[in-house]
């Protein structure tokens, strides 16, 4: 099923939604983390600034999601990416 390719492929369709996955699980503990926070209570599509994070704050996440999704993330994207859904797309994205 899934894609129709006739090896079986997905297309690469479900490594993708896996490490969405796995960007978007990582994103939300490290967020709930500086807040003090339970992951449950951190809104994925709530700028980080309306979340309660400071600037310092966003600084220590940049730092905080580099070691838990082994990706570069810069401080410029998290202002490019306001908040925890969109972050989580550009990172996504290959």
């Amino acid at each position: 099923m899934g894609s129709g390719l006739p090896d079986g492929r997905d297309g690469g369709n479900g490594r993708e939604q896996g490490r969405h996955t796995t960007l978007l699980s990582a994103a939300v503990a490290a967020v709930a983390d500086l807040l003090g926070v339970a992951p449950e209570a951190v809104a994925t599509g709530m700028p980080f600034s309306d979340l309660g994070l400071s600037s310092t704050q966003l600084a220590r996440l940049t730092a905080a999601l580099e070691d838990a999704m082994g990706v570069e993330v810069s401080l410029t994207a998290l202002y490019d990416h306001p908040d925890i859904e969109q972050l989580v797309e550009h990172l996504a994205t290959p």
